[in-house]
């Protein structure tokens, strides 16, 4: 056995993939310990050429977490951007946005507007909508996920970002167009509900090797 430091790239409640020397461990973590986040630098214990024991985390730079009055659940560490995902349909949720914005300044992170589905009719009164947030100095861009995802690629430029937002707004689009070896699941709207299906479980990291933009 011997110890490295790695990163943390993939959480699945108490199992986390970590990331170190060029290799991927499955790792478990002393005790019943589970406040690690995908994102997290971690000292490991390798046990073997698959599996590693997390032994601790190193400092951080930020923490997303959500939290409700029974428990917190952490998201992701070492974030230096939020994209805020939102778009016309399904109905988008403002209350969302401004929560997501107090949480990235309280967290020192660089928020960003995308608003997503440019190609809907529905996408240019949003957009109206919007303005105020741009009047006050937030970044703000709009796209279509399935068309040209250029806009977006200079945001990403040696930052730690993460794609937030409520179900149904493409989330899970943009990171196969950026990403197609992702395989992110994409779930379908539901007309009925006015909600798109959640279908995120678990947080991952992703490189952006080849990408102009850099790596996230």
């Amino acid at each position: 056995m011997r110890a490295a430091i790695g990163q943390i790239i993939r959480s699945h409640g108490r199992r986390f993939i970590v990331e170190a020397e060029g290799q991927t461990y499955g790792c478990s973590t002393r005790g019943k310990r589970v406040d690690f986040a995908c994102g997290d630098r971690v000292e490991i214990l390798i046990q073997n050429k698959e599996q590693a024991v997390i032994e601790e985390s190193l400092p951080r730079s930020s923490l997303l977490y959500r939290q409700d009055e029974w428990k917190t659940k952490v998201i992701a560490a070492n974030v230096s951007r939020i994209l805020f995902v939102i778009a016309a349909v399904p109905s988008p949720s403002e209350e969302l946005l401004n929560r997501c914005l107090i949480a990235a300044e309280a967290a020192d992170i660089d928020p960003v507007i995308l608003i997503n589905k440019a190609d809907l009719p529905e996408t240019a009164a949003l957009v109206e909508k919007l303005q105020p947030y741009s009047k006050l100095g937030y970044k703000m861009i709009t796209l279509s996920a399935k068309q040209d995802m250029t806009p977006l690629l200079p945001l990403l430029d040696g930052e730690t970002c993460v794609f937030v937002g409520q179900s149904g707004m493409g989330k899970s689009t943009l990171t196969n167009a950026l990403l197609p070896e992702a395989n992110a699941r994409i779930g379908d709207i539901s007309e009925a509900l006015d909600s798109g299906r959640h279908t995120t479980t678990h947080a991952t990291l992703y490189h952006l090797h080849k990408l102009s933009a850099g790596t996230t």
